[in-house]
């Protein structure tokens, strides 16, 4: 028996770093389908110009500036809404560090598990309920240094794995729940740009749009999927990772 698709007319899903590449285009696409969009990011300008894109396209949304990593004031900013239950949240908001292991900070290895995994956790943990009464959707954005290695991203790529974990395990906790778990391999968001000491935040071949990948997330909501490797070269990835990994540490190595 298949599936009932998810439909998203009238759902209200909160997005963290709504304002980023990803972010926005999932606000975006979301919002053509219906959605209301609660989201929240920690770069104020850049709020500010997703929320002038979003009025444009006449899509209904509520954007503020937060500080994922302060469950006080997470708390205080989802009280802050109305009191309508929440039928979807994604966990979008990260950032990384491109650093070899011996060259970086312990503060920098902290700030990039806060923002990856313990503010994901916060999210989780105070809009659980809600989403439980909605039979909601919860989508963590991972990465394919999520599951297998990735070369002078220490910090990021144990994020990753550690969010993986976190979701994997909460679906197996929650069955009336969607828990969707999206692997990308590298996307056009600015996260590269925005990493400490990189020199080498261009687009590289193979790379996926941020639009295109909030279609094939969105989608993947729709169908209330489990997992989602994105593009072709993740499931790839995975697969060459299982099998062959020391082949896989040779290939990660010539792109990382």
């Amino acid at each position: 028996m298949k599936t009932k698709k998810r439909t998203l007319h009238g759902a209200r899903f909160v997005i963290t770093g709504a304002a980023g590449g990803l972010g926005l285009a999932l606000c975006a696409e979301l919002g053509r389908m219906g959605a209301r969009i609660i989201g929240f990011d920690a770069d104020p300008e850049a709020l500010k110009a997703a929320s002038a894109a979003l009025q444009q396209e006449g899509i209904d949304h509520h954007l503020q500036l937060l500080d994922i990593t302060d469950a006080n004031a997470v708390r205080q900013a989802l009280q802050g809404l109305d009191v309508q239950p929440i039928d979807g949240l994604i966990l979008n908001a990260g950032i990384t560090r491109i650093l070899p292991f011996r060259e970086m900070p312990f503060e920098q290895f902290v700030k990039v598990f806060e923002v990856n995994v313990f503010g994901a956790v916060i999210f989780a943990k105070e809009l659980i309920e809600s989403l439980r009464s909605t039979e909601g959707v919860i989508v963590g954005i991972s990465s394919v240094s999520g599951f297998a290695p990735l070369m002078n991203r220490t910090a990021y790529s144990a994020s990753k794995h550690a969010l993986a974990g976190f979701l994997e395990t909460l679906r197996s906790e929650e069955p009336d729940l969607n828990v969707l778990v999206v692997y990308p391999s590298f996307l056009q968001t600015g996260i590269r740009s925005r990493a400490v000491n990189d020199t080498a935040a261009h687009h590289k071949a193979g790379e996926l749009s941020a639009n295109a990948a909030a279609a094939r997330i969105v989608d993947a909501i729709i169908d209330r999927r489990r997992r989602l490797y994105m593009p072709f070269q993740a499931r790839l990835a995975r697969l060459v990772w299982n099998i062959f990994p020391n082949l896989y540490i040779k290939l990660m190595k010539k792109r990382a």
